[in-house]
């Protein structure tokens, strides 16, 4: 027997997507890398807060690149590395490996932090599978960092990011963050 919903059940379903998607972001925000978790010859600790992978006997770059669907020469980027060589007890960075891993463009873009600072420019470098989750951020936040947004609706935001790339586009040096909550609300 299939159930129909209602639009107000799915209005409420809606919602508590989009809670469980801001909760997602708020959790691992700072992430610069997905960690698909532990695997063979990759079963070392990654600390989320700081980004980074302690290296345990059998690892290889190869693997480590697997689990955090990064490319080796990105971790050897973000890492200095001159070899394929890690050693046991190593903190690796994970940084993302996107087209713009090497660009010094500042931190925010290299690490994947956004906040109330971060110029159009430091935006439009970030990897375009993560601006959405910028958008979210800038959406979500006050300048000061507390939560502004008891929900982010999460398709506004899918739809929003393409202007908010051309508004920062038109002027690189102001802030994303106002550019973001500008686009949002002409949405509402």
């Amino acid at each position: 027997m299939q159930q129909q919903q209602t639009p107000s059940r799915q209005s409420a379903l809606k919602g508590v997507c989009s809670v469980l998607a801001l909760t997602a972001c708020l959790a691992f925000g700072s992430v610069q890398a997905a960690d698909t978790g532990p695997r063979t010859h990759a079963e070392g600790k990654y600390d989320a807060a700081t980004a980074t992978y302690r290296v345990v006997e059998g690892d290889d770059l190869f693997a480590i690149s697997q689990r955090f669907k990064v490319s080796v020469d990105a971790l050897k980027a973000a890492n200095k590395l001159t070899s394929d060589v890690v050693k046991t007890g190593e903190k690796l960075v994970i940084a993302s490996g996107g087209a713009h891993a090497g660009k010094s463009a500042g931190a925010h873009a290299s690490s994947h932090k956004v906040d109330s600072k971060t110029t159009c420019e430091e935006f439009l470098v970030l990897e375009e599978s993560f601006q959405p989750e910028a958008v979210s951020w800038a959406v979500a936040y006050n300048a000061k960092g507390e939560p502004e947004a008891e929900a982010v609706d999460v398709e506004g935001i899918e739809t929003v990011v393409p202007f908010v790339v051309e508004e920062c586009k038109k002027a690189p040096k102001e802030t994303f963050w106002q550019k973001a909550k500008a686009e949002m609300k002409k949405l509402d």
